[in-house]
Order: C-alpha cells, then sequence, then structure tokens
C-alpha cells in the first residue's frame, strides 16, 4: 500500500446520475442492463414526485426488477468512472495510509471482507492498526 493512498471525492446527485445514465445510454444489449434499470426507477423516482410530492421506494424497487436480482442498483467500472474523476489528486492522493485507523474505528477492521482487494489488503496489514 503506498503512503499516500486514499483521498476524498465529493458527489453531487447529479453527477452519480450521470454515471448510470451514460452507461443506459451507451447500452447495445437486448436485455435491460443495471443501468438502465437505474435510469427506469429514476425517472420513476422523479414522475412521482413531481406528481405527489411522495415517493414510495419499496414499489419502485420491487416492482420494477425485470427478471433479474434485486440486490445491486448499478455497478461501474474503473474506465467508465475515470472521465469524471480524472485530476492530479487520483494519481497524487493527499491521505496517508496511517490515518486509515483513525477512518476506521473500534476494530471496525475486523469486519471488512477479505475477498475484496482493498479490504483485503486493511484486513492483512496488520501494522495498521
Amino acid at each position: 500500500m503506498a503512503d499516500n493512498c486514499l483521498d476524498v471525492f465529493v458527489w453531487s446527485d447529479f453527477a452519480l446520475t450521470r454515471l448510470f445514465m451514460k452507461a443506459a445510454l451507451a447500452s447495445s444489449k437486448s436485455d435491460i442492463t443495471r443501468q438502465q434499470r437505474s435510469a427506469i426507477r429514476l425517472a420513476r423516482f422523479l414522475y412521482m414526485l413531481s406528481d405527489s410530492g411522495k415517493v414510495y421506494q419499496q414499489p419502485i424497487y420491487d416492482g420494477m426488477t425485470y427478471d433479474t436480482l434485486n440486490d445491486k442498483e448499478f455497478s461501474i467500472n474503473g474506465r467508465q468512472s475515470h472521465q469524471f474523476m480524472k485530476c492530479d489528486r487520483l494519481t497524487k492522493p493527499t491521505i496517508h495510509k496511517n490515518r486509515i485507523k483513525e477512518i476506521i474505528l473500534g476494530g471496525g477492521q475486523k469486519f471488512l471482507s477479505p475477498e475484496r482487494r482493498f479490504d483485503a489488503v486493511i484486513y492483512f496489514s496488520t501494522d495498521l492498526f
């Protein structure tokens, strides 16, 4: 793990929607992708909000699965997110790895999932905690 390995990126609601909207528009698959499902749900959410001023989330998520698992709304890989995040701080992070123990408190590192790459690096870096 590099000494300066972390940084913070702040996303607005609009910026977050750009991630899945762009991917939804670019998809050429015949089945509905996760990103397209997210775009459809966002449209329904905004319609309900403009129509009645209230949104009931459960019928949107449970009623619009399109015969797929409902556990992940969407995922975006690094090639797709890079265009929105490219800046000097992405290649030269400012937060030192020793600050991880100030971020993950109370033995939280014991609850990480080591099958995920970053979790595994933290989990097995005994010198951090």
